[in-house]
């Protein structure tokens, strides 16, 4: 019989454990700008030791070099950190830089006069109360209106229907026949903007060429060239997309002529029938937490002012509380607030410091993009930056995840700048965005008649030193949008 025995042993390890601090400076710091904006309303809602710094505060808060440090635990001053507003560090100066850049080339008049640069989108008002304000002009009876609304409920962002019109209905509280439902749909495609309604692209197409061909105003040559685009339409979408007149004459009968001028007046019409009009509750607006600006010689990354949490500890209610003789409960329950708020705001410091290193390393590290542009733009990655600054790149990919930076060339998420490259003859590597824009140059400068093929790009990157496969070369041309070599001489022909 085999005998049970018990052995004791005493093994050694080792593993980080993150304090309840560093904990929520790595929270604060993998958040948005807009959850940074939640997550402060909520302790603000929850905490009364933090309070809202003033406009004046604010304007003439103290500068620490302290506060631009980078540390993952937080320094043990109390009174001189938290008298200043979170987020303010030395190179922080409100006064002198605009919360946002306009980098508009304009000359000192244009750049006086004030725009308010929504106003266009706030004046369009959306598809919907549009085509409700012209159903009301139609003088319909209650049932048909109320189909036509359904249908404008259900249309999507582009103006469509995307389902059968029996599905649409289906769920319909207004009882709706087949007839009814058809009724209520060519009223709606009778409306403006012409095309609304339709269930394609192609379909809204169609839509406005047979408005302009029955269209009394129009001549009868337009009438012509408007029956003849439609049926271009629907019977040669392969030989439209091919531009391969001489084959859709053949197919409807007609001259390659008349095939070409039907299609120039298809080249006219409008396929996205919403796109003058803006749904305000689905647009969203990108607000960079770094704006970069030009000193002297250099480009220095700063914090936008206007994304900020303007917040201050609230000592005068702390030494109160403190000075007050409550009960120990009470007295632990306050104590605890008061270390919650100070920790927040060493976490919020921890966040605007962090993301504003690692936004001027990148720019030190990619300077020549910020002066020639794309092209310019090198491998970079996670790693290089990290071991710059002596962090982590967890920290590093938090840091640039959703953030923005404004720059001379446009707003740009913080992890655009990173990326793998190819090996050039010189040994120096070049990016992928780079490559991608040397693809976009020389089709933009072959000659029209004899468009380069895949193989022939490839071949003219590697005579460049560049060494490109020739399915990544046609990989980069499709993410770039660009048409096949065929095709590209079609519509050139």
């Amino acid at each position: 019989m085999a005998s049970l025995s018990v052995n004791l042993a005493t093994q050694v390890s080792q593993r980080t454990t993150l304090t309840a601090v560093q904990r929520q400076s790595v929270e604060l710091l993998q958040l948005t700008g807009p959850e940074l904006l939640q997550s402060v309303d909520e302790a603000l809602a929850a905490n009364p030791f933090l309070e809202a710094a003033g406009e004046e505060s604010f304007e003439n808060a103290k500068t620490s070099e302290e506060a631009s440090k980078i540390s993952t635990q937080p320094e043990n001053s109390e009174r001189a950190f938290f008298d200043d507003s979170a987020g303010v560090a030395a190179d922080f100066e409100r006064s002198k830089e605009p919360a946002v850049l306009s980098w508009k080339k304009t000359n000192a008049d244009d750049e006086a006069e004030e725009r308010d640069p929504f106003e266009h989108v706030a004046s369009i008002g959306t598809l919907s109360e549009y085509l409700l304000e012209q159903l009301v002009c139609a003088h319909v009876d209650k049932e048909c209106a109320a189909h036509v609304e359904w249908l404008i409920g259900n249309l999507d962002d582009e103006g469509f229907l995307a389902e059968p019109l029996s599905e649409i209905f289906a769920n319909c509280p207004e009882p709706c026949s087949a007839e009814q439902a058809q009724a209520a749909l060519d009223l709606l495609q009778s409306f403006d903007p012409a095309g609304v309604g339709a269930g394609s692209v192609c379909e809204a197409l169609v839509i406005q060429l047979k408005r302009l061909a029955s269209n009394k105003d129009s001549s009868s040559l337009l009438q012509q060239q408007s029956q003849l685009a439609a049926r271009l339409l629907l019977e040669c979408p392969t030989e439209i997309m091919k531009r391969d007149f001489k084959a859709a004459a053949k197919t409807l009968s007609a001259d390659a002529d008349e095939i070409a001028s039907a299609f120039e007046l298809i080249g006219t019409l409008n396929p996205h029938p919403a796109a003058d009009f803006a749904d305000m509750r689905s647009i969203s607006f990108v607000v960079p937490e770094i704006v970069l600006v030009r000193e002297k010689d250099r480009w220095v990354a700063k914090l936008n002012t206007a994304v900020v949490p303007r917040l201050r500890f609230d000592f005068e209610n702390f030494e109160l509380l403190t000075q007050a003789k409550l009960a120990k409960d009470e007295q632990t329950s306050w104590s605890k607030k008061a270390s919650d708020a100070k920790h927040f705001l060493h976490a919020l410091e921890y966040r605007f410091s962090t993301i504003t290193a690692v936004a001027q390393t990148i720019v030190d590290m990619q300077r020549d993009f910020f002066t020639k542009g794309q092209s310019a733009l090198k491998p970079l990655f996670l790693k290089d930056v990290a071991s710059r600054l002596g962090m982590s790149e967890s920290t590093v990919s938090r840091a640039t995840a959703g953030k923005f930076m404004q720059t001379p060339l446009g707003t740009f998420e913080l992890k655009h700048f990173f990326g793998a490259g190819f090996s050039a003859s010189d040994g120096e590597t070049v990016s992928t965005a780079a490559v991608r824009r040397r693809i976009v140059d020389i089709i933009a400068s072959e000659d029209p008649a004899k468009p380069l093929s895949d193989g022939a790009i490839a071949e003219m990157l590697s005579s460049e030193g560049i060494v490109v496969a020739r399915r990544t070369v046609a990989k980069y041309r499709e993410l770039e949008h660009i048409a096949a070599r065929s095709l590209r001489k079609a519509a050139r022909s």
